[in-house]
C-alpha cells in the first residue's frame, strides 16, 4: 500500500510502533525480524517507498520530527514514515503539553520569468500545429491542475483525451471530450486522432510500460509538449523549470489561438456505439450488459472503484457523469479516496 501510495503521488502517513527506547544500543533481538540484533530492518525497507522517514526514539526532537514529516507529506505529496518507540506515547513533554497549532504550508509558486519564457515558448509551438490535441495525465491530481485543463481545453479548442491512469480527473462531458488514450487498446477513434496530430499537450504523463502498451505508442518526442508539475519541456527543447502546472496552463489558455481542427477530424470517422440486446430469461449475464446496467446506475454523487484486470479495462469504457470518482487498483484505494 505505501509503494502504491508512492507511485501514484499520495500523502499517506505511516505511523509505527517502534522498539523501546531502552533497547537502542543493546544487542536484543525484536520479533518479526530476520533475527539479527539490528533496529533499522523496518526503516530500511520503508525507506525507498516514502520521501521522508522521522525515527522518533526520544521525546526532545519528536514534535519538531513529527512536524517536518507530516508537512513534507503534503509539499511532496509522497508517504511518510513515522516510527515512534512503543514507551514513548504516554511519557509526558513540554513540547506536547497545549493543543496543536493549525497548519500552514507556503504555497510553492512559479518563477514568473520561466513561465512567461515557457509560455511564449508553447504558443509558438502549438500555434503552428494544424490539429493539436491534449492528454491528461494521472499527475494533474498531485499538481492540483484539473480545472486549470478544463478551462484550457474550452478555450484552446482542442481534441481532449485522458490516459487510463488519469480517468475521472478530467470531466468526461467537455464538449470535445475523445476518452482514453491508451495506445492500440485507447477508445475508438481515440488514438487514430492523438497519434496523427502534429502537436500534443500531455499534462502529467506517466510512460511506462503498462500505460504506453509495452512502448507501442506512435508518438513523437519532437511533436509533444510535455507539462509535469513543475516542469516544462517543449518538443526536443527548450526546457523550463519553477513552473506550477497550475499556473502554466492558466497562462496557455489565455493566449493559444483556438484550433478545433482535430475533433472535427473526429466527427467525421465517430460511429456512434450500438445497443446491446437484451438478454434473453434465463441466459447467463453477459459481462457488456452488466455494465450496461453499471453506467445507468452511475450518477453525480456516485463513485467507480476498479480492481486492477479485467475490471479495470472494462470500467474504464464507463462515461462518468460530472463528479462521479473514479479510482483503479485496490492496493492504494484508501490513501486515493482520502486525497
Amino acid at each position: 500500500a505505501i509503494a502504491g501510495a508512492y507511485s501514484e503521488n499520495l500523502p499517506l502517513i505511516c505511523i509505527v510502533g517502534g522498539p523501546n527506547s531502552n533497547d537502542y544500543g543493546t544487542n536484543r533481538i525484536l520479533h518479526h525480524t530476520i533475527g539479527l540484533p539490528d533496529f533499522s530492518q523496518e526503516l530500511r525497507c520503508f525507506t525507498p517507498v516514502t520521501c521522508y522517514q522521522a525515527v522518533v526514539n526520544n521525546l526532545d526532537d519528536a514534535h519538531e520530527q513529527i512536524d517536518k514529516a507530516i508537512s513534507t507529506a503534503l509539499k511532496e505529496s509522497k508517504p511518510v514514515y513515522i516510527s515512534v518507540s512503543c514507551n514513548l506515547p504516554a511519557v509526558p513533554h513540554p513540547t506536547f503539553s497545549r493543543d496543536p497549532v493549525p497548519y500552514f504550508l507556503a504555497p510553492r509558486m512559479s518563477n514568473q520569468m520561466s513561465l512567461e519564457a515557457a509560455v511564449e515558448a508553447t504558443v509558438a509551438f502549438l500555434d503552428k500545429a494544424v490539429k493539436p490535441v491534449m492528454v491528461a495525465g494521472p499527475k494533474l491530481r498531485v499538481a492540483k491542475a484539473g480545472t486549470a485543463f478544463a478551462e484550457l481545453a474550452d478555450a484552446s479548442g482542442y481534441a481532449v483525451a485522458t490516459m487510463p491512469s488519469a480517468k475521472g480527473l478530467v470531466a468526461e462531458t467537455l464538449p470535445r471530450f475523445l476518452g482514453t488514450y491508451w495506445g492500440a487498446v485507447s477508445t475508438a477513434f481515440c488514438a487514430e486522432i492523438v497519434e496523427s496530430a502534429d502537436a500534443y499537450l500531455f499534462a502529467g504523463p506517466i510512460f511506462n510500460d503498462y500505460s504506453s502498451v509495452g512502448y507501442s505508442f506512435l508518438l513523437k518526442k519532437e511533436k509533444a509538449v510535455i507539462v509535469q508539475p513543475d516542469r516544462v519541456t517543449v518538443g526536443n527543447g527548450p526546457a523550463f523549470g519553477c513552473i506550477m502546472m497550475k499556473d502554466f496552463l492558466t497562462e496557455l489558455g489565455k493566449r493559444l489561438k483556438k484550433n478545433t481542427t482535430a475533433y472535427e477530424n473526429y466527427k467525421r470517422i465517430w460511429v456512434p456505439e450500438g445497443h446491446l440486446p437484451e438478454s434473453e430469461p434465463g441466459e447467463p449475464l453477459r459481462v457488456n450488459v452488466l455494465f450496461k446496467h453499471i453506467q445507468k446506475m452511475l450518477t453525480g454523487d456516485s463513485a467507480v472503484i476498479a480492481e486492477t484486470g479485467d475490471s479495470w479495462f472494462n470500467c474504464q469504457k464507463l462515461k462518468l457523469p460530472d463528479g462521479c470518482g473514479y479510482v483503479f487498483r485496490s492496493i492504494n484505494l484508501h490513501a486515493a479516496l482520502l486525497s
